[in-house]
């Protein structure tokens, strides 16, 4: 799966944009970091969208090859 950019709004980050609207845009100015959770939850959804879209009948690229 190609590098995007982390969602404004995540849902991770949700217990905080909700309770202060204003943190999810000062949080978007700061660069996005990694850790060896957020890569496994990046593979884990990589994972699941290959699965979604081979049991629907569409192209998609096993990423585990």
């Amino acid at each position: 799966m190609p590098d995007k950019q982390h969602a404004v709004l995540s849902a991770s980050s949700s217990y905080r944009w909700l309770a202060c609207p204003p943190s999810a845009l000062e949080c978007a100015k700061r660069p996005d970091t990694t850790s060896d959770f957020a890569r496994e939850g990046t593979d884990a959804h990589t994972l699941c969208e290959y699965k979604v879209k081979e049991a629907l009948g569409r192209k998609a690229q096993n990423p585990t090859g």
